[in-house]
């Protein structure tokens, strides 16, 4: 049963990206993608509260925080994918990683492991080498994309690092609660983005939108709650590294077989030891 839940959630991974990289190739906008995107991710919150919830005012503070950064991470990830190659993109954004293991070491007082340090090695010779000149025929990464991924590392880091304090500062409860109620304000604060940066297109990007933005949400809503169901079955440093793995290599073989991405010899070696140093800051 595990394994089938982390193949799903590998899968699950892979969805949402191939979902934003189709949606954009539609012309639509990132504001009205990721706001209902998020609405329907909503859904399966709802589903998995088991009519059990207790909320209360003192997890708003927390709320707040995560909606701005999930909101940052959701369109750094969209525009990402729009502006570069799929299967780099979705190995550079897990890389935020990064901010909640410092956090960790420099705040909660956590240990500093060895395949850490690995991990941070092959980092930064993954970076190198995913934007290293070569003579052969490689993706491009520009300026535009660089920012975007950027957003996104900071997004995803500060979601991550957020949902760690709430937990910590709660002992573990509320959790579906806080998700809710912070999906819930990124869902209003980026509608009303959408609504001024988007104007008269949102209608029409939600009508032509609405099979990959509601698989996109479903598929992200699906990944959350299989990861809750299985940090109860198996140890972190087993599930996070299997799951961040999965995940991009799912995403890069669609990448390459769909999607016809070509990267250079140097890019793919890059993205090789990107998964092995992603699985060691996990471990």
């Amino acid at each position: 049963m595990n394994g089938v839940l982390l193949a799903a959630i590998s899968v699950g991974i892979c969805i949402q990206q191939v979902a934003k990289k189709a949606y954009n190739k539609k012309g639509g906008g990132a504001f009205t993608f990721s706001a209902a995107g998020a609405a329907f991710s909503l859904i399966i919150y709802l589903l998995t509260g088991g009519g059990s919830l207790n909320f209360t005012g003192e997890i708003i503070p927390y709320a707040l925080g995560f909606a701005l950064t999930y909101s940052m991470a959701l369109i750094g990830s969209f525009l990402a994918v729009k502006y570069g190659p799929l299967s780099i993109s979705s190995l550079v954004m897990q890389y935020s990683l990064l901010i909640p293991t410092v956090y960790g070491l420099t705040v909660l007082g956590e240990p500093i492991k060895l395949t850490l340090l690995i991990g941070l090695a092959l980092l930064g010779i993954s970076l190198f080498l995913v934007n290293k000149k070569s003579k052969e025929q490689g993706v491009l990464l520009s300026f535009k994309w660089a920012i975007c991924v950027l957003v996104n590392f900071v997004g995803n880091g500060g979601c991550s690092t957020i949902q760690k304090v709430q937990q910590l500062d709660f002992n573990g409860a509320y959790k579906s609660e806080f998700m809710l109620i912070a999906i819930a304000i990124s869902v209003v604060v980026l509608f009303v983005a959408a609504l001024f940066t988007e104007k008269d297109r949102v209608g029409y990007n939600l009508k032509t939108g609405l099979g990959w933005y509601a698989l996109c949400g479903l598929a992200n809503g699906g990944v959350n709650f299989g990861t809750m169901v299985l940090a109860n079955r198996m140890s972190a440093s087993l599930m996070f590294p299997i799951i961040s793995a999965g995940g991009i290599i799912a995403t890069s073989l669609v990448s390459v077989f769909f999607y016809k991405e070509r990267l250079s010899a140097h890019q793919l070696v890059g993205l090789i030891l990107g998964i092995v140093a992603i699985v060691a800051m996990n471990m």
